[in-house]
């Protein structure tokens, strides 16, 4: 029988002890070698599987118009290039298949390809997208622009729709760089005032510039980042959001994107007409001091008219109307007359002598009158005095009011608002005065404050006192922005606010209101190009020269021309301003067409146009008044593009003759003429693609439309149907040539 020893189960036991020990200790060696030695190793190894936290952002909220309609938004952007050759090293075999399709499928479907680019893109016809893409096929290039612009999401989403592009990366060899850019819906317009937010470069370090409401309410429209983790997952990187972001809220500006279209219009029109290098204009809403339009304009190299917050020659700061300080000239004599009949130092009915020299000498100065007018009594009244824009009637009034004791005009200045600074923007100037007192004043200084001179004004302090008069002498907080919204809630609200519920008194806004409207309807009147048959207006001009950039000298080279008033004058619902820069040695103007200009010429103009459209907006009749009980009416029609509009007629009962029916299914373009009788007679346009498309009488739609498929440039002025074409139907093409189309309400 076997006998068992204690002695072997003791071995044993140490043997088995032995055994996981040093299996433990080659654990942690293990473990302890992965997290120091080897530690490098394995955190490539995780961020090539598992990267690192980093922030992800939220998407900025919005700019609202005043009635909720987007302005600016934060959209993706695209840029599409093509590879041509499929590479796959892992696999001969696939990389010579995939190869052999893809040259089958470019081969048998460019030309389907290239159509439908077009359609996506017209300003780039199919003949030119064939050759580009065909020259890219053929030598077999890497990274070639599929088109050399960054497109939109709508446009990428329908190019992934067309031949070849819809077969996948693999076999199209598309690359998509997707870039996040902050978008002014309505392009330039208002971008000084919305501002912008872009990634640059100062002193070789990456920064973010902002500015404009973008950078007054970032704290609102920026929102709070989150994290997140790029993971790979079955060979494949997927975006893991850690912690999800808190998008940024929106803003509801006092914008109404109608006013500020037609702001715009009408200050390009006159900028163009006479060569200016940049003017501006601010509307706003009487009487709750809301700003509807800001217009900011800046003739760039190649002559056309754009806002931009770039501060290049004709542009030193972001935005005119806020930012920049210039002596207003006579737009301020309306200024200083409310202040001494307010003080009760003078009356509407003083007179003081007009000087028939046209000159005169105060202190030593010669002040000088460019509008002298003889009313053969050698004496101007006060009326007299603003609508012929007298500088020796203004000093008279002043010194009358003031010279014992200049400091009672400067206070009488300051409690009238006119040193405020309304915060709109963090980039807005703050106006200033001469003082007595100070190194500045001298004894010259009453005499230049009386008509201008020695102060420095912004647009929205002359805006924001000509509406206080027009307001019955309550003085209105200007607002910008009325909310800050969440998801469509209100979260914020900014009301209107009243600064002084009587500036001045109501006595003196209506005299000065009937010494502007003077101004605007007496014979002579400076402000008379402004007078409209529509409405009532009252205003005053301002012509203010410059002082040489170099001399500092007033030498008449350069001169800032305003317009500044209110509508209807007897019951005000909008104040507006309008300035204008003038330079001698930017006006470019043949010199038969070169003349004189002043505020009247030029800002009174724009004025005119922009009170116009905007109370025609306004006008509503009785739904009654617009049915025609003796004759049968028609709709008219715009020429173009005629398939919907036949469409559209025959809703209306009109219908096309036979003839046009069967006409209408081979021509696009033409125009349709429809009689009383329920008949509607068509003409076609066969356009040539390669000369100039005759567009009179179309809407701007469809006329950009035709210009661009030709690859033409367009600038619109105007409003209504094409009335004229800067080139002429027929001409050769010559691609990127810029083609001005003038549009009016009737031809």
């Amino acid at each position: 029988m076997f006998k068992f020893r204690p002695n072997v189960i003791f071995r044993f036991n140490l043997l088995v002890i032995f055994f996981f020990a040093v299996w433990g200790i080659v654990i942690m060696w293990s473990a302890v070698s992965k997290m120091t030695l080897m530690r490098d190793y394995w955190n490539i190894i995780k961020e090539n599987n598992i990267g690192k936290e980093s922030p992800e952002p939220p998407k900025r909220g919005k700019i609202l118009s005043d009635n909720g309609e987007l302005l600016v938004s934060t959209l993706p952007l695209y840029k599409i290039h093509l590879d041509f050759v499929y590479q796959n090293r892992n696999n001969r075999d696939d990389e010579e298949e995939t190869n052999a399709t893809r040259d089958s499928l470019w081969r048998s479907d460019l030309k389907k390809l290239s159509a439908g680019l077009h359609e996506i893109f017209p300003n780039k016809s199919a003949e030119e997208f064939e050759k580009d893409l065909g020259y890219g096929f053929r030598n077999k290039k890497r990274y070639h622009w599929l088109y050399n612009r960054k497109i939109s999401y709508t446009q990428y989403r329908r190019l992934e729709k067309l031949p070849i592009m819809n077969m996948g990366k693999k076999y199209n060899g598309m690359i998509v760089e997707e870039e996040i850019e902050r978008k002014n819906i309505f392009n330039d317009i208002g971008m000084s005032t919305f501002g912008i937010v872009r990634n640059t470069e100062k002193n070789g370090k990456p920064i973010e510039e902002i500015n404009g409401l973008e950078k007054k309410y970032d704290s609102y429209l920026r929102g709070i980042p989150g994290t997140k983790r790029i993971e790979k997952v079955g060979g494949k990187k997927i975006k893991r959001v850690i912690v999800e972001p808190v998008n940024g809220m929106d803003i509801q500006t006092t914008i109404n994107s109608d006013m500020l279209d037609i702001c715009e219009n009408a200050v390009k029109k006159v900028l163009a007409e006479h060569h200016l290098p940049a003017g501006w204009a601010i509307l706003m809403e009487t009487r709750t001091g809301d700003i509807k339009a800001v217009v900011n304009l800046t003739r760039l190299q190649n002559g056309a008219y754009y806002e931009t917050t770039d501060n290049i020659p004709n542009n030193p700061t972001a935005n005119h109307a806020f930012c920049r300080l210039m002596e207003p000239g006579s737009i301020f004599k309306t200024v200083a007359l409310t202040a001494a009949l307010d003080d009760g130092k003078i009356s509407v009915r003083d007179s003081v002598y007009s000087y028939a020299s046209r000159e005169h000498t105060f202190n030593g100065k010669t002040v000088r009158d460019e509008m002298y007018r003889d009313n053969g009594t050698g004496k101007y009244s006060m009326a007299e005095a603003l609508k012929y824009s007298s500088n020796i009637s203004m000093v008279q009034y002043i010194r009358k009011a003031y010279a014992k004791n200049p400091k009672d005009y400067t206070d009488k200045l300051i409690s009238m608002g006119l040193t405020q600074n309304y915060n709109l923007l963090e980039s807005e100037a703050t106006s200033y005065l001469t003082l007595p007192g100070t190194k500045a004043w001298n004894a010259l200084s009453l005499n230049s404050m009386s008509y201008g001179y020695a102060v420095g004004m912004t647009g929205i302090s002359m805006v924001t006192f000509y509406n206080t008069i027009a307001n019955g002498g309550k003085q209105m907080q200007p607002r910008l922005v009325k909310a800050i919204l969440k998801d469509g809630a209100v979260i914020e609200e900014f009301p209107t606010k009243v600064l002084n519920e009587q500036m001045i008194s109501k006595s003196t806004a209506e005299d000065v209101t009937g010494l502007l409207v003077e101004v605007v309807n007496g014979k002579d009147g400076t402000g008379k190009r402004a007078k409209s048959s529509m409405m009532l207006v009252a205003g005053k001009t301002g012509t203010a020269n410059i002082p040489n950039s170099i001399t500092g000298r007033y030498d008449d080279s350069e001169k800032m021309m305003s317009f500044c008033g209110f509508f209807p004058a007897d019951n005000p619902k909008y104040t507006l301003l309008v300035q204008m820069l003038y330079d001698k040695k930017q006006d470019t103007r043949p010199e038969e067409k070169k003349k004189k200009l002043g505020g009247g010429s030029s800002s009174a103009i724009a004025f005119k146009e922009i009170a116009e459209k905007i109370m025609a907006k306004e006008l509503n009749a009785p739904l009654e008044a617009a049915v025609d009980t003796v004759n049968t009416r028609y709709p008219k029609v715009k020429s173009g593009n005629i398939i919907d509009a036949g469409d559209i007629l025959k809703e209306f009962g009109i219908s096309l003759s036979r003839n046009a029916e069967e006409t209408k299914e081979k021509y696009v373009w033409g125009e349709i003429n429809a009689d009383n009788n329920g008949e509607a007679s068509f003409k076609a346009k066969n356009l040539d693609i390669e000369t100039v498309p005759d567009v009179s009488g179309m809407g701007a739609k469809d006329a950009i439309y035709l210009m661009q498929e030709r690859g033409l440039n367009v600038q619109l002025e105007g409003y209504g149907k094409v009335k004229a074409q800067s080139i002429a139907p027929g001409t050769k093409v010559n691609k990127g040539e810029s083609v001005r189309l003038v549009l009016a309400d009737t031809i």
